[in-house]
């Protein structure tokens, strides 16, 4: 005789994470597209450090911390990107989609709060997918720029 199976149970799926993010903040079509600034070299700097990221030394570009590598371009202020490499995996996982209690991660709200989003280069796409308040077309914006409009 066969002894019935236990189905285990299925952990919740989340979409597949990149290794490498570009931080933009999308300007609204209504105020001409494109990109605003996030904010200044300081302002990054003391938002990164509430996740345990930081500098080596004062005036480097670079932030580490636990899962993540941020880096601004050199001498850039306001800063208007800058790259995230995923270091870690399960750690970068945990700041961006959260937990079981959470249902977003830190970094991912912290980022949302202020208008800045996560573009994915390989994909060409915003994760989560960004919508543009005034778009009439309904469509989620997928890249960086607005290439849809028509008036000239």
């Amino acid at each position: 005789m066969i002894a019935p199976t236990t189905a285990l149970p299925v952990a919740p799926t989340h979409p597949m994470l990149a290794d490498l993010y570009i931080l933009q903040k999308p300007r609204p079509k209504s105020e001409g597209g494109g990109l605003a600034p996030l904010a200044s070299r300081s302002e990054i700097a003391q938002f990164f450090r509430g996740f345990n990221t930081a500098m080596d030394r004062e005036g480097c570009d670079v932030l580490h911390g636990p899962g993540i590598r941020v880096e601004m371009p050199p001498l850039q202020d306001p800063v208007m990107q800058l790259t995230i490499t995923v270091t870690e995996d399960e750690l970068f996982h945990i700041l961006f989609f959260g937990t079981q209690n959470e249902p977003r991660g830190r970094l991912l709200r912290g980022t949302m709060e202020r208008g800045w989003r996560f573009f994915d280069p390989v994909r060409s796409e915003y994760v989560p997918p960004y919508h543009d308040g005034d778009d009439d077309d309904g469509d989620d914006r997928r890249g960086g720029y607005d290439d849809d409009d028509d008036d000239q």
